[in-house]
């Protein structure tokens, strides 16, 4: 593992860390630097800001199952089981970070989901009958709402269990899968 790397892991588990006990908000970098025991250039090589480094954060402990490489139409429901409990397992961290800022890990989320709606509606519009605007604009409406749930999960400490949002979340892409296939049907009506 490279330096550079190492310190970002370092970065990462100490806000990680300060996040048990601190709101988001409330932690400083000089916070996070000190319980690294770097510099605060050190910090800026790395990141930009504090915001930058929990976006990272949310992508090396949970939404990296969600990553291109990692989901498919088959473990989708598996993939975002296990995303789910590793937020859960880090409960305070993103309970703490979303009830400070929630539009970061909005912002992540929701353009991971866009982009998996996306390809899910190119993989059931192989004929191209459904406009590429109107694709952008369904995965966008769909994203938002994974989001909103997602982020109302957390604020209420996580009152259903991974799977039961997981089985969710997976039902709503089923069910798009078939508004796709209506929408495409109903193109083929009307030709």
């Amino acid at each position: 593992m490279s330096d550079s790397l190492k310190t970002k892991r370092a970065l990462c588990d100490a806000l990680i860390k300060l996040c048990q006990t601190k709101s988001f908000n409330k932690i400083s970098i000089a916070d996070i630097t000190r319980e690294v025991g770097i510099k605060r250039q050190t910090f800026y090589y790395h990141f930009n800001d504090k915001y930058m480094l929990l976006a990272w954060v949310y992508h090396q402990t949970a939404l990296y199952y969600l990553d291109d490489n990692q989901i498919s139409l088959d473990n989708w429901e598996q993939q975002v089981t296990r995303m789910l409990k590793a937020i859960k397992n880090n409960a305070k961290l993103y309970y703490n970070t979303v009830t400070s800022d929630q539009s970061i890990l909005m912002r992540e989320f929701s353009y991971i989901i866009e982009q998996r709606f996306i390809h899910l509606f190119q993989m059931f519009d192989p004929q191209q009958k459904i406009s590429a605007n109107n694709k952008t604009f369904y995965a966008k409406f769909f994203s938002y709402g994974c989001s909103g749930l997602l982020l109302d999960w957390i604020r209420a400490n996580y009152p259903q269990k991974p799977e039961v949002m997981a089985q969710q979340i997976t039902q709503l892409a089923k069910d798009t899968e078939i508004f796709s296939i209506q929408l495409v049907y109903r193109g083929k009506k009307e030709e």
